[in-house]
Parts: C-alpha cells; sequence; structure tokens
C-alpha cells in the first residue's frame, strides 16, 4: 500500500465506484510499461492506496499520430460504460495538442481508443478535455492555451475554454466548437497574468482545466487554474442560465488561492462533495489533496 503523500501525481482525478476510489495518473510512470502510460490506483478511504495498475498504454511510432505528453486523464461513466478524456501531443512537426477519448468495460481499464483523431478541433492546440451532458447531449469542454495562443498586439498569450458538441460514443465532434471565455474575461486573471519572463516581457494568461458540476439550482459552475502572478490557483464562472453556452459570470474570490490546482469535483462514497486538486504546483512535489466542498450562494466553496 501506499499514502497519498508518497504518490507524485499532476492533474489527478477520482471516480468513487461501487464501494472504492479510482485515482487516475499519468506522472511517473516510465517503471510500469513503455511508451504514454495511465496507471490507477484504489483505495477505500483516499488515503491509503494499492500498488498501481496499468489502465492504458500507447506506444507511438513514425507513423501514429500521438507523439506524446499523456496528460490530465479524466475518466466518466457514460451510458453504462467508462471513457477517458485523454490529451496528448498529436503531430511532432506542428506541437499540437489534443483531446482524444478511449472506452473501457471496467474503471480499472484497460481503456482502447475510440478513434486516432482527437474529439478537440485537429488543427488547433486543445488540452485538458472534460465531459460535460446537457439534456442528454454530450460535450467536450476543453482549454486553448500557450504556446499558440499569442495576441500580438497585447503582446500576451492568451488561453479559453471552448466547447463542442460530441456524438453518441463520444468518438468524434459534432458542429462547431464555440468559445465559453477567455482567460482575461475573468477579473482576478486580468489583474494578476503569469510573466513568462525574457526580455520581450510577454505574460500568459491561462486557462488550464476546465470542469463543469451542476449545482442543486440548477446552474453551472465551471472551475478553471490560470497561474496568478507566480501562484497556481483554482477559479469559479457561474453560468445563471445553466446552459454550457452561458453567459459566464466570474466570482470575485478564488475557489482554492495556495499553489495548487486542476480541480475537479466528486461524490464521495459516505455522499459528501469533494474537490480533488494536485499541490504544491513545484515539480516534483505535486500530491493528490482532495477536500469537502459545500453549494452556498450559488456557488462551490471549501468547508
Amino acid at each position: 500500500m501506499k499514502k497519498t503523500q508518497d504518490i507524485r501525481v499532476r492533474d489527478p482525478y477520482i471516480v468513487a465506484y461501487n464501494g472504492k476510489y479510482y485515482m487516475y495518473s499519468s506522472t511517473d510512470t516510465t517503471e510500469y510499461a513503455d511508451g504514454l502510460t495511465l496507471l490507477v490506483y484504489e483505495s477505500t478511504d483516499l488515503e491509503n492506496w494499492s500498488k498501481p495498475t496499468v489502465a492504458f498504454n500507447y506506444t507511438p511510432t513514425e507513423t501514429t499520430a500521438l507523439k506524446g505528453d499523456l496528460w490530465a486523464t479524466e475518466v466518466h461513466l457514460y451510458k453504462g460504460k467508462f471513457y477517458a478524456f485523454m490529451s496528448f501531443l498529436n503531430d511532432k512537426e506542428t506541437k499540437m495538442r489534443g483531446t482524444y477519448t478511449a472506452v473501457s468495460e471496467k474503471p480499472e481499464g484497460p481503456f482502447s481508443l475510440l478513434s486516432d483523431k482527437p474529439v478537440t478541433p485537429w488543427d488547433q492546440s486543445c488540452i485538458d478535455g472534460t465531459l460535460f451532458v446537457e439534456d442528454d447531449v454530450p460535450y467536450v469542454v476543453y482549454s486553448r492555451d500557450w504556446p499558440h495562443t499569442f495576441v500580438e498586439s497585447a503582446n500576451s498569450y492568451v488561453g479559453s475554454i471552448w466547447a463542442v458538441k460530441l456524438d453518441g460514443d463520444l468518438s468524434r465532434p459534432v458542429g462547431e466548437p464555440f468559445r465559453l471565455f477567455e482567460s482575461w474575461d475573468a477579473p482576478l486573471s486580468k489583474e494578476a497574468p503569469n510573466d513568462l519572463g525574457g526580455s520581450k516581457g510577454r505574460v500568459r494568461y491561462g486557462s488550464d482545466a476546465p470542469f463543469v458540476t451542476r449545482l442543486k439550482s440548477g446552474k453551472l459552475f465551471l472551475t478553471w487554474s490560470p497561474m496568478l502572478d507566480e501562484n497556481y490557483v483554482v477559479l469559479g464562472a457561474v453560468s445563471d442560465s445553466g446552459k454550457i453556452a452561458g453567459p459566464w459570470r466570474h466570482l470575485d474570490k478564488p475557489v482554492f488561492d495556495e499553489n495548487g490546482g486542476h480541480a475537479m469535483f466528486f461524490d464521495a462514497l459516505d455522499g459528501r462533495k469533494m474537490m480533488c486538486i494536485h499541490k504544491p504546483e513545484r515539480p516534483p512535489d505535486e500530491r493528490m489533496y482532495s477536500c469537502e466542498v459545500v453549494e452556498d450562494s450559488g456557488k462551490l466553496i471549501i468547508k
């Protein structure tokens, strides 16, 4: 068994299912398999974890579309199957990234890719895809961010959150993507972009890790993680319409602001609503951190 404090993990994702917690990680996996590897750990208490097993493995070749950098996997139970949303570097020359989907009958895998093409736009760099279902229609909500989002007039990299409908088996996009908001639309992000250093004076308004939760009120709560100055945080936005298209209203205080982020929310086995992030944002010290949250005044806050 391993303790939470012993497991290095960035962008952890938790599934609570059938009396167990499953935690997914693509960090520090080289000792378990060659290629691009997703590990899964099992627990009953979010503190003591089994030895990891390989939930997914992919070995790139010169002729394959996926080239590297398996990032930020999420696993969603949808219509009786488990679907992994996985971000890869998908082209060696242009360095574009995309979110791909894979499926399994079990939360521990093995997962099989549904397509060799991403569900996000092939010609744009997209990461951190998450599943959201509205009126029985599935969407992938994702981030477009650095280094392919440079706005010359502002001398800045400006990330943004987008969505696109998916077909019924989550294997391909349907229709045109639409933008939910840009990072600098949020006052907290606008006021404190991340200084990238160097002589050109460029800054980044980040848009990592969108995640959408429907509140008891029917409104939607979306969290995401920029770097404010040098502090990685979780910010929140609310769709009062209850629709993924918004409009989105940004909160005036962070959900979490202690150099940790990439939040997701899940229902614990005892019924509590939980938030999971990694912290600190300081390789190689990242660890999974979970805490209880409650709905208060139309948003989720840490209890």
